[in-house]
């Protein structure tokens, strides 16, 4: 997977952008559970730009310590105190052992944010000194990363320092590693694990991957979980993590620290090779139910891989595909849009795989036949289920729409139906609640916004139940990923 893939598959899970307010300790507790949720929602990704901070000031000429939060009962102290473990470990990485050269290069990157050659570091905080946590030559290129450390957190992002990634050609001299060319990632601070992903020179379209964590922390992986279970072996470097192209590979990743487990993710990439072969969208496409084109199912099987990664343990199938009509028409806060038409139609397609953690996971796509007038052009939802929703012969009923309903508005559901069903009907503790017609193995039923527990059931024309099913989970968590940090 390229880095321009990874930054988009970033950039379409973020729902939320930082928002000032007015204590700055706030608003990095705030940022770190944002970034959390979005890593533990769908998203470990290593990514050109980091995200995080440590606080850092003069506490002694031996040592760099950040300012204590201004309440320490907050969840956002235990993510500074990691944070410090990480800023107080010693340069990791081969080059990072030459104390001439760490100290060169951490001299010149003060040096140079002090002339203002960093625009993103440029704050109103000073940065009292440049601590280098990194620095070793991978795959044809060396590889840095720094903490900058301030006296105060900076006002405008909540958090005490920043972090950045430097990347030269291999054997670059410190003024080389330390020059504004040479930056491809500024963050707002420093978390207590850093990742990154650059271009390969070696390997045009792949990506090498660096991941580092606090001293005395251990890095472990695993192939891929065999219904749930993992096979962890450390890593022979220790606090941290290199992956070329050519030493990359299906696997998880972890972080121990003493006796407790910091960190669960899978590592970069995905099953899905580039492009789709026929034959894999032959079997994506052997069970599917109503119509779905392959040329888009190509596409979309392509595009959920790679998006869920080492979440799933085989590529998705179509379950299901279709035009899906009389849809209530939403706008961003979920109400009819006004002056506009109150449904709108697409076309659909219900994809789904195998997850790691046991189960499946699968994603709805709907390709609107009008766009919005916000500019909408399609929308979809995730969902996780327990058994196996390819099966023709099962019921698959999905909430589409995507966790907004308008005031007075009904919950839709997709549901998908074996062939020889007719209608669709929806119970709750055994009272029919909505009845929907099957057309192509497919119906919308609509049911009240605040109803659960709720059993759907496929019926054939005499009114036999050809299968049942619980509605499936909105959204697509991840029982084996976790990031403690926030944790003592």
């Amino acid at each position: 997977m390229t880095v321009d893939e990874e930054v988009g598959r970033a950039l379409a899970e973020m729902g939320r952008t930082l928002t000032p307010q007015p204590d700055p300790y706030g608003r990095a507790r705030a940022r770190y559970r944002r970034d959390r949720q979005r890593r533990l929602g769908g998203l470990a990704l290593a990514l050109v730009v980091s995200l995080g901070g440590a606080a850092l000031a003069i506490a002694d000429p031996g040592r760099t310590t950040q300012p204590p939060p201004a309440d320490s009962t907050e969840s956002i102290a235990p993510v500074f105190a990691w944070s410090d473990k990480l800023l107080q470990s010693p340069p990791r990485g081969v080059i990072g052992q030459d104390g001439d050269y760490v100290r060169q290069l951490s001299d010149l990157l003060l040096a140079a944010q002090r002339r203002g050659d960093f625009p993103r570091l440029a704050v109103a905080v000073p940065v009292n000194t440049v601590k280098v946590l990194f620095v070793d030559d991978v795959g044809g290129q060396r590889i840095a990363l720094a903490a900058f450390v301030r006296d105060q957190p900076d006002p405008a992002t909540g958090w005490p320092s920043a972090a950045i990634w430097l990347v030269a050609k291999e054997g670059a001299s410190a003024e080389k590693l330390a020059s504004t060319a040479a930056v491809q990632g500024v963050g707002d601070g420093l978390e207590p694990y850093e990742s990154f992903a650059v271009d390969d020179p070696s390997d045009p379209g792949k990506a090498t991957h660096v991941a580092v964590a606090p001293a005395g922390c251990v890095f472990l992986t695993s192939p891929l979980p065999d219904n749930r279970v993992f096979q962890w072996a450390p890593e022979p470097t220790g606090s941290y993590l290199i992956r070329t192209p050519q030493t990359q590979r299906p696997e998880w990743w972890r972080v121990d620290c003493g006796t407790v487990t910091r960190k669960i993710i899978p590592g970069p990439g995905s099953l899905a090779p580039k492009p789709i072969t026929d034959a894999q969208l032959a079997t994506a496409m052997s069970r599917v139910r109503g119509s779905a084109p392959e040329q888009r199912a190509r596409l979309l099987v392509s595009q959920y891989a790679q998006s869920e990664g080492y979440r799933l343990t085989a590529l998705p199938s179509a379950v299901w595909g279709g035009n899906v009509g009389g849809l209530p028409a939403r706008t961003n806060d979920g109400s009819p849009p006004a002056g506009e038409p109150s449904v709108e139609s697409g076309k659909t397609m219900i994809l789904a795989a195998p997850a790691a953690g046991g189960g499946w996971l699968g994603e709805v796509t709907i390709d609107l036949d009008q766009p919005r007038p916000n500019g909408v052009v399609g929308t979809g939802t995730s969902f996780s289920v327990a058994a196996d929703p390819t099966d023709p012969a099962s019921v698959l009923a999905v909430s589409i729409d995507n966790g907004v309903i308008g005031e007075g508005a009904q919950r839709s559901l997709l549901v998908v139906t074996p062939g020889a069903a007719t209608q669709v009907r929806v119970a709750q503790n055994g009272r029919e609640v909505a009845t929907a017609a099957v057309s192509g193995s497919g119906a919308v039923v609509r049911v009240p916004p605040d109803m659960t527990d709720l059993v759907v059931e496929a019926l054939d024309a005499s009114g036999r139940t050809l299968a049942t099913a619980q509605v499936a989970t909105d959204g697509a968590p991840s029982t084996l990923e976790s990031d403690t940090w926030n944790q003592d």
